[in-house]
């Protein structure tokens, strides 16, 4: 097969996998300055969080160092996120680099697979400003978040993604954009995707697999520039209810029952100029 029609090919796939309101785009860039494939827990680039229930978001999960590993999955070294209850108690991983690993502009990507998510998982994948402001002041880009009530209510739970910003000058002023809408295939289907930021000092646009999902746009005359010109930090977790997914009793968590384990595995994370 020649090369032009496997090119041809490869995007006449990508094009059928598109739903109407997504753009298919290929991205190509080889350029990075910095690849984490996680052989190793590197506590150079990451941070290890711990905090108790309902700390944030009224979130059901405490989290502590111990349910943060690196392990093995499909023969590939990973970083593992896992929520476990025990009883009426239930604990989970969550992980920044905060003043070690900024981005600013040009591509951050990373290969995540999530557990089945039930009622009551939320994994995320986002980003928050490294710099000495209090949130929201601080700006917020969430890349990938999943399992809200939305998607809940609606059985949409292995398809419908959130991707977000959060900025304002304290919580009282704290206002958001989002983007919540059903990506064209299953994301919980057991296998790796790739979720995409690309910022420039214009425009946040995400992607998952190379297909474009949204734009946000930070322009001046967006009046949301100022929010997002500083370096960011990054962030994975895996959350067990509170608002984002409407609920708050440990018992309507149904991915969860007592002696269950989930598990968010990370492959690696990329960036590029």
């Amino acid at each position: 097969m020649s090369e032009k029609l496997f090119l041809l090919l490869t995007f006449c796939l990508i094009l059928q996998s598109c739903s109407p309101d997504e753009e298919s785009v290929v991205i190509q860039n080889e350029s990075y300055v910095f690849i984490d494939e996680f052989d190793f827990f590197d506590q150079s680039v990451w941070n290890k969080e711990v905090h108790e229930a309902g700390w944030t978001n009224n979130e059901l999960q405490s989290y502590d160092a111990e349910h943060v590993s690196v392990g093995t999955d499909e023969g590939r070294s990973v970083l593992m996120l896992t929520a476990e209850r025990k009883g009426n108690r239930i604990m989970s991983g969550r992980i920044n680099s905060r003043g070690k690993k900024t981005f600013k502009h040009g591509r951050i990507e990373a290969s995540i697979k999530l557990p089945d998510l039930g009622n009551g998982l939320w994994p995320a994948f986002w980003l928050m400003g490294d710099n000495e402001k209090s949130w929201p002041a601080c700006g917020e880009i969430d890349v990938m978040e999943m399992g809200s009530h939305e998607a809940i209510i609606t059985g949409n739970i292995p398809t419908m993604m959130n991707a977000a910003i959060h900025y304002g000058t304290d919580v009282e002023g704290h206002r958001q954009e989002y983007h919540q809408s059903n990506f064209a295939t299953n994301l919980l289907d057991g296998e790796y995707h790739k979720y995409t930021l690309e910022r420039s000092e214009y425009s946040l646009d995400i992607y998952v697999d190379d297909i474009k999902f949204h734009s946000f746009d930070i322009s001046k005359a967006s009046g949301r520039k100022d929010y997002f010109q500083d370096d960011f930090f990054i962030l994975f977790n895996l959350a067990v209810g509170g608002d984002f997914t409407g609920i708050n009793e440990i018992d309507d968590v149904t991915a969860l029952k007592d002696g269950d384990k989930a598990v968010m595995y990370i492959d690696w994370i990329k960036i590029s100029n």
